[in-house]
Order: C-alpha cells, then sequence, then structure tokens
C-alpha cells in the first residue's frame, strides 16, 4: 500500500475522561438519531424519541444539541469529517495526480455506499425550514468543514497542473473541475439509492458506470495518463485494493446481510 505517513501533532492536549465520555454520549445520540432517520423519517424524529432510545433524559439531549435541527447538522458534520478522511487518505497516496484525485471518487462513492444516509441527511439540511432553524454556530462549523473538503479536492488539481499531468489553461477552471466530479457522484449515489428501478432501465451497476463516465470526463481535459493509457479498470482494482480494503469488507458484509 503505497500510503504518506500521517502527520501528528505532538502539542495536542491530552483528552480528559469527562471529554470521552462526552464524546462517546455524542457518538451515540448521533447514531441513535440516524437510526431513526433510517427508519422512520425526518418527520417522525424527535428529541423526546432520541432521548427515549440512548434511555438519557431530554435535558441531556438538548445540553448537547440545542435543537432537532443541530442534531441533523451535527450528522452531516460528522458524515464530511469522516469523507475528509477519506480524502486526506487520498491525497496521500503515492501515485499520479490522476490516480490520487481518482482515489477521492473511489472513496466517496464507498462511504455513501456504506452510510446511504448521508446523502439524505444532506438532503434535509439544503431544506430551507430545517437550514434556517440551524444554529449560526453548527451552520459555521459544516460551512467550515464543507470549504476544508472542497479545497482538498481543488489542491489535487493544482498539483496535478504544477507538475504538467493538466494543460496550464485549465488553471482557469479548477473549480470546474472538482464540480463536475463532486455533482457526477452526488448525482448517480441518489439515483442509486432512489426507487427508480435503474436496472430495468439498462443502468446498472451504476458505481461502475459512474467509474467510467469520471476517467472520460477527466479524459476531456486531457488529464494524464489519459484512460486509454492507463486502462482504467485496473487503476480501479490497484486504488481500491491499496486504498479502501477495509470499507470494501464493510460493504461487502452489508451486502451479505441484506
Amino acid at each position: 500500500m503505497k500510503i504518506s505517513p500521517a502527520k501528528t501533532n505532538p502539542s495536542a492536549a491530552p483528552v480528559s475522561r469527562k471529554q470521552r465520555e462526552l464524546a462517546q454520549r455524542e457518538t451515540l445520540i448521533l447514531d441513535a438519531a440516524q437510526n431513526i432517520l433510517h427508519q422512520h423519517g425526518y418527520a417522525t424524529l424527535t428529541m423526546e424519541r432520541v432521548a427515549e432510545a440512548v434511555e438519557y433524559s431530554k435535558g441531556t439531549i438538548y445540553n448537547h444539541f440545542s435543537s432537532k435541527e443541530d442534531l441533523i447538522c451535527s450528522l452531516c458534520c460528522r458524515s464530511i469529517n469522516n469523507l475528509i478522511e477519506i480524502f486526506t487518505r487520498a491525497v496521500r497516496y503515492e501515485g499520479s495526480s490522476r490516480e490520487r484525485f481518482s482515489a477521492i471518487g473511489i472513496g466517496y462513492s464507498l462511504h455513501h455506499q456504506i452510510n446511504p444516509m448521508a446523502a439524505q441527511i444532506v438532503q434535509i439540511i439544503k431544506i430551507n425550514s430545517v437550514r434556517e432553524k440551524i444554529s449560526p454556530e453548527k451552520l459555521g462549523e459544516m460551512e467550515s468543514l464543507e470549504q476544508r473538503i472542497t479545497s482538498i479536492a481543488m489542491s489535487v488539481v493544482q498539483d496535478a497542473i504544477g507538475c504538467g499531468d493538466l494543460p496550464l489553461e485549465t488553471r482557469a477552471i479548477t473549480d470546474s473541475i472538482v464540480f463536475g466530479c463532486w455533482s457526477m457522484h452526488y448525482g448517480a449515489l441518489l439515483l442509486e439509492q432512489s426507487d427508480i428501478p435503474l436496472k430495468s432501465l439498462g443502468f446498472s451497476p451504476a458505481v461502475e458506470l459512474l467509474w467510467l463516465n469520471t476517467q472520460k470526463f477527466l479524459d476531456g481535459y486531457n488529464w494524464l495518463p489519459l484512460s486509454s493509457a492507463s486502462g482504467h479498470e485496473t487503476m480501479f482494482r490497484k486504488l481500491s485494493a491499496d486504498l479502501y480494503e477495509d470499507e470494501i469488507n464493510t460493504l461487502n458484509n452489508k451486502n451479505k446481510k441484506s
């Protein structure tokens, strides 16, 4: 596995027992809320129902989250943080710039296949009646994470320009490349999780079609090496094995149970 070593922060303050307990309780609350969303939908999610599920008082839930909307936003932040870890792993991969950018897409796809509620939670957050009730602090936290994850993807495009893998004229449309791949992945995975009969319509397996379309999209920008030269199927298998063995095993186990 070709991954550069992670950077550590030796100056980070040690976590106290109380902080660990609070973090564990918050994780328990978030897991319960996500399960309620998955089983019953957003309309049935209440702070009372979450409190009942975790066997804590409603007041304890409010000590962690000021509203149901902040709770939903925290679920979204958790999902983005998970993606940041996945994106960072891809960026640290010791391969070409195109391999690293493609690895981001594979990781994004695996994350949403393992956590199908992630995309749905983002959809909920985008509803105006929900978003306007989120506290400014929590909304700021989410927007900061969104900026961070976007900058990770853009940094790979900029690296590709710097090393000559992308033509210099691409510099003016770095955001177009990132947005194009993001919207392609987001839309395809939402369709896969919907009730639309993609298989009977001839669009299956959706993830393989997404990978093929992504490579053709990058070919359109002349991002080297072109897929015809690199062998996009070989690249997919290599990146998946090198970077995402745990996620693939988790997904396989999940599919066996379903």
